[in-house]
């Protein structure tokens, strides 16, 4: 399961372990093959959305601490913020010309 990967890089980045979510992304890709198409376990918790990972996550508490969510995300989750900021179009998309 991912939930216990998710949580220690979460972990990881609260006690300043690593430096950015980008940081733990790459390092997931590169090193351990998260698949790149999800970006990476903080890109992929953005994309899930905290609070859905957090409803999926609290189901398998019950087997042991590394399953227990850090409160970070937990926050993260009340209050609908994402680990990566809003990405704007580099143009708007009527500018787009086509063949």
């Amino acid at each position: 399961m991912m939930i216990p990967m998710v949580n220690e890089v979460v972990r990881c980045l609260e006690e300043s372990i690593i430096a950015t979510p980008a940081e733990a992304d790459m390092a997931l890709v590169y090193g351990l093959g998260f698949p790149p198409f999800h970006g990476g376990a903080f890109r992929w918790l953005d994309t899930l959305g905290s609070a859905k990972y957090l409803d999926m996550a609290q189901q398998y508490q019950h087997l042991g601490p590394l399953y227990e969510v850090p409160e970070g995300l937990r926050n993260k989750a009340r209050h609908n913020e994402p680990y990566y900021p809003p990405v704007e179009p580099a143009r708007p998309v009527g500018d787009l010309k086509t063949a």
